[in-house]
């Protein structure tokens, strides 16, 4: 029986496309939040109104209701713009939700008894929110604006610019309430606006302090996971340059009896041809190891995948045929297969797929390596022959420091590492296994077009 899954494990992201994915997941939940109040501002005017008798026009308050929905529609449209922005258009969006939200609610609260509504203290929702999505700066403006707003709200039902509209509950009497009263009110409003965002405010800078120091740790694991696949493709490396270096020095005593035999200048272009040959090819090779060695940043440019798999091909060659294991890459031809990425991060991908493709293969098999293209996405695919994954793992490779090798054989965060990069570009990175008969792991990207 085959069995296929896709992991959910959260991926380390630089700063800015960290900030962004985080801006992102609150806004999507702030939208559906919306959704909930505009429910229960439905909800509550019904039972107040038709049940409770407590309040006498519920008009009003049904097309606030709707006005929320319409609103948020809007948001929920514009927000593929969205996740094409930039961190700060994002930022500006949240503010327009905000303030747009808190003139709603202002209205709300009018219709409902105003400032001696109990409800009034849903302020410090968006206060919370404005912590929580933007800043304990941003916090503090939407506190101030909403004790602002509801200043201004009881200051002109108070001195009679709009209608007071008590709920009869024996609540607070507007009119009643002396000056100082008044005063007071706002005063208590803006304390437990003040306590709130300082206690939410302190377990949010821990939460980033905590967060800060993770993010720091997974780069170390990721520089010395990476470190410990160089560790191994320098070995290869050795022999592999070990061929070239032997014709040179070959060469070169050759040119040594030309030239004391006094051979004529042309007849020695041959053999310092075969020199430069060689060299070329020995700078490919450690050029190639140490720019797979070098931590780079993550730079989005375009990516040739056909020339990335076969660079990676050639990285892990001679861990192939020490393995006695064979690696069969089948062709596509160049700019067939472009992505939006980095090329250096991807690179890591296919090489810490493919030594573990090597490692859980048996001597004397293969593993094959080929690109798919879909619609408006490329697809690189890595088979091996070995074992396979137990079902029951295979909902776990892509979890931190899980692994099946032998100890001190893997850390368990290739494939983890792996999934955080195959994220950073907006893809997957999904497997598929039949225990006793191998693993196929797919690098899911979107095309160049799709995300440009």
């Amino acid at each position: 029986m085959t069995a296929q899954t896709r992991s959910e494990v959260p991926s380390p992201l630089p700063d800015d496309a960290r900030e962004l994915a985080g801006l992102l997941a609150q806004v999507t939940w702030f939208n559906r939040l919306r959704l909930l109040v505009a429910a229960g501002v439905v909800w509550l005017t019904a039972l107040a109104s038709h049940v409770l008798d407590i309040v006498n026009d519920p008009l009003p308050l049904y097309a606030l209701a709707a006005l929320t929905v319409a609103v948020d529609v809007y948001y929920m449209v514009r927000f593929r713009a969205l996740e094409r922005a930039s961190v700060h258009a994002v930022r500006r969006h949240v503010y327009l939700q905000i303030l747009v939200d808190l003139l709603i609610l202002t209205a709300l609260l009018h219709y409902t008894g105003g400032i001696t509504n109990p409800f009034a203290l849903c302020y410090l929702f968006h206060a919370f929110i404005a912590a929580l999505v933007l800043s304990v700066g941003a916090a503090v403006a939407v506190a101030a604006s909403s004790v602002v707003l509801l200043v201004l709200l009881g200051a002109a039902e108070r001195l009679g610019w709009l209608a007071h509209r008590s709920l009869h509950l024996g609540l607070i009497d507007l009119h009643a309430v002396e000056p100082l009263g008044f005063w007071l009110l706002v005063l208590a409003y803006a304390v437990t606006l003040a306590f709130s965002i300082y206690f939410v405010s302190t377990v949010l800078g821990r939460l980033k302090r905590n967060e800060s120091e993770l993010m720091r740790l997974g780069r170390h694991f990721a520089v010395s996971e990476k470190l410990a696949s160089v560790g191994t493709l320098a070995a290869g490396v050795s022999h592999e340059i070990n061929n070239p270096i032997g014709v040179i020095a070959n060469k070169v005593q050759i040119l040594r009896y030309r030239i004391a035999d006094r051979d004529a200048p042309e007849a020695l272009f041959a053999e310092l041809d075969v020199i430069e040959k060689h060299t070329r090819r020995v700078a490919q090779i450690t050029a190639g190891l140490l720019a797979f060695a070098r931590e780079t940043a993550f730079e989005r440019k375009a990516v040739d995948l056909a020339v990335l798999c076969r660079e990676a091909a050639d990285l892990v060659r001679v861990p192939f045929k020490a393995a006695d294991v064979d690696l069969a890459c089948r062709e596509i031809a160049p700019n067939e297969a472009v992505v939006e990425g980095s090329a250096n991060h991807l690179l890591q991908v296919l090489i810490n797929i493919l030594l573990n493709a090597k490692d859980a293969s048996p001597r004397g098999s293969g593993v094959e390596m080929w690109i798919d293209r879909g619609p408006g996405e490329v697809v690189v695919s890595i088979r091996d022959h070995g074992a396979g994954i137990r079902p029951e793992h295979l909902a776990k490779v892509f979890d931190p420091f899980f692994t099946t090798k032998e100890v001190d054989k893997g850390t368990g965060l290739g494939l983890a590492i792996s999934h955080g990069i195959v994220e950073r570009h907006r893809g997957r990175l999904e497997v598929e296994s039949e225990f006793g008969r191998g693993a196929t792991f797919r690098i899911v990207l979107p095309m160049r077009m799709a995300i440009s």
